[in-house]
């Protein structure tokens, strides 16, 4: 991904004035931290409220497991196409501009998607629904690391905000689809973008004056970001944890098959998993602080390993629970620790959380098609084995690259 983040470089004979001062005054439009924490909320609502409705999208649309997966999967390439025009954005007309024209995008794709006539229709809609989600979440995340600079402390607040709304998604699409069929879930999307765009309009006038009435006195540039070649393996790591996050589609696939779990019931198999990230969150953060992200990363990683080897192993749908809290706190784990290493690093910069984003939603796009694809191929089963198999390469390549390596170039 091209872009430019001028600000937190020193000037070299002036030249780049111009451009630095703008990116520091869209750097400087964010939104305030309880809006800010809001809108990830109700972004992730709709995110996370298509899981439960998966299988009946799958048998009213005729779909493959693979199909299925495209219409998850679908959404984060959207959200990949949109992370460079969210950086852009975001150095030129700061977080509440971006966040308001991702809601318009995310409340156009949820229309266009509850009245698809075909799966091609709704695949195209999922993808402007992931391109307005893009540009929110990093608005979201931008304005959140603004007010909450900490090690560990921007990751946590955006993970607890995200988790909230998945747990009303899951419980909105899983009691919506059950009762009125999968296209309800995408109107309500629809009301919530617009929710979004209504807090957006809000603020803008209102952090824009706050921004005017302190002119001449914008913040100090940051320390210099490490170069993307040095961000490579946490990024890379990134991708791996956000690629076992197919669980979330090959999960209530499988428990349809094996079991014969409703939506409902599979809405809340995936509530285990919101609900230990939602309660590990503040564990972990002071994990972090204590013990560095690098350890907590390939800690989480051997634990997330754990419990989804363990999904096969569970004999009914209660005892899957088990196995699944293991999955969730690993995962959580992971993704804060995997996410704060690559702020810090890239101190804080728009091209830090593009970068960021770009291989978060890079994961959750490959992930389900290839693990869809696995459960075409060889059963429904499949990704539980192969994902575990994925997991120990990336925890073996985390001790490697983030705590061997950082050994070694340490001066003797």
């Amino acid at each position: 991904m091209s872009q430019q983040t001028h600000v937190l470089e020193p000037n070299a004979g002036g030249a780049s004035t111009s451009t630095e001062h703008m990116e520091t005054r869209g750097s400087a439009l964010v939104l305030p931290h309880g809006l800010a924490l809001l809108i990830v909320m109700l972004t992730y609502w709709t995110v996370d409220i298509v899981s439960p409705a998966l299988p009946s999208i799958k048998d009213d649309l005729t779909l493959s497991a693979a199909g299925a997966g495209l219409v998850f999967s679908m959404m984060f390439f959207g959200r990949l196409l949109g992370n460079a025009p969210a950086t852009y954005l975001l150095g030129r007309s700061g977080a509440p501009v971006t966040a308001l024209v991702g809601s318009l995008l995310l409340a156009g794709g949820s229309v266009l998607a509850a009245i698809s006539p075909a799966s091609e229709v709704l695949l195209v809609a999922r993808i402007v629904q992931g391109a307005g989600v893009s540009l929110i979440v990093n608005a979201g995340l931008r304005s959140i690391l603004k007010s909450r600079p900490a090690e560990g402390a921007a990751m946590t607040y955006f993970g607890l905000a995200a988790t909230v709304g998945g747990i009303f998604g899951l419980q909105s699409g899983g009691a919506l689809t059950d009762t009125m069929g999968w296209r309800t879930i995408f109107g309500w999307s629809s009301i919530l973008a617009i929710a979004v765009a209504g807090i957006t309009l809000v603020s803008i006038r209102q952090v824009r004056h706050a921004v005017d009435g302190s002119a001449g006195q914008l913040p100090a540039a940051r320390r210099n970001p490490e170069t993307v070649r040095n961000l490579a393996a946490p990024l890379i790591l990134n991708f791996v944890v956000f690629a076992n996050y197919s669980v979330w589609v090959v999960l209530p696939l499988y428990v349809e098959r094996s079991y014969g779990a409703s939506a409902e019931a599979t809405a809340n198999l995936l509530m285990v998993i919101t609900v230990v990230h939602l309660a590990a969150a503040i564990p972990v953060a002071r994990l972090i602080r204590r013990t560095g992200s690098d350890r907590v990363l390939v800690l989480g990683l051997v634990v997330a390993l754990l419990g989804t080897g363990l999904v096969l192993a569970a004999p009914s749908l209660m005892w899957m629970a088990l196995p699944l809290v293991l999955y969730g706190g690993g995962q959580i784990a992971a993704v804060n620790a995997g996410g704060d290493i690559v702020l810090q690093r890239g101190a804080g910069s728009s091209r830090a959380i593009g970068l960021l984003r770009l291989s978060s939603d890079l994961g959750l796009v490959v992930g389900p098609i290839v693990a869809g694809a696995m459960q075409d191929a060889f059963g429904y089963g499949a990704p539980f084995v192969a994902l575990p198999v994925l997991t120990v390469c990336s925890a073996v390549a985390a001790v490697y690259l983030l705590l061997i390596r950082d050994r070694r170039q340490a001066p003797s």
